[in-house]
């Protein structure tokens, strides 16, 4: 995944959580409001402003994120064709390794700094439903977004995938998964997820735990 891959799709994360209210109403774009008004909520407290998602503020924002985003079926797509080979203990662990993937690489770059979003249009097809937008920065600049959502057995519609400029998030790491797959095994696959999560969470330990510049 490329640098501006990266931090183009910490951006479309980003403004799914400091939207303006906006104008479109449907179900799963108001669903989306209720997340958006939650996390923004946590970002724009005094007490977390500004600072890292780490500790108490990345907990919370974990449980925020979990029920906006459906893992499961954005690791399922993600997975493609090699999801119907899986066992369920398999799958579980994988949706585990997909979800500590998503933490790491994007929770913990959500920040609000006057990014907007409008909502324009919202189209429904069966349980999957296509919300058009345009995330709008601080300085004025627009770029069209496209949130893929999905209602699950429990009748919510949560995010399964973001895209922008053409690119899917879901469809980037299909494209890489697919490739290490194919090259090696799932057993690949998963061993490299299991090393980048490992390595993420050791270093978001050590941010944690590395004291502050007031700090004695």
């Amino acid at each position: 995944m490329t640098a501006r891959f990266r931090v183009l799709a910490a951006l479309a994360l980003i403004v799914t959580v400091v939207a303006a209210s906006p104008a479109w109403a449907g179900a799963p774009t108001d669903t989306l409001r209720t997340s958006i008004d939650k996390i923004f909520a946590l970002l724009d407290d005094p007490a977390s402003k500004g600072g890292k998602p780490t500790g108490d503020r990345h907990k919370a924002l974990r449980a925020l994120a979990a029920d906006a985003l459906d893992y499961r079926e954005a690791a399922r797509r993600a997975l493609a064709q090699h999801w119907d080979a899986r066992t369920p203990d398999e799958r579980k662990y994988f949706v585990q390794l997909f979800t500590d993937l998503i933490d790491h690489a994007y929770l913990g770059r959500l920040s609000h700094d006057g990014e907007r979003i409008a909502f324009d249009d919202e189209v429904v097809t069966g349980k999957d439903a296509a919300v058009k937008a345009r995330a709008i920065a601080k300085n004025g600049d627009v770029t069209p977004v496209l949130f893929t959502m999905y209602q699950g057995a429990d009748n919510r519609w949560r995010v399964v995938d973001v895209s922008f400029e053409g690119m899917s998030l879901v469809g980037n790491y299909r494209a890489q998964f697919n490739k290490i797959i194919r090259a090696g095994s799932y057993a690949d696959l998963v061993a490299k997820l299991e090393a980048k999560t490992r390595i993420d969470a050791q270093a978001s330990t050590a941010t944690t735990e590395a004291p502050t510049k007031n700090a004695p």
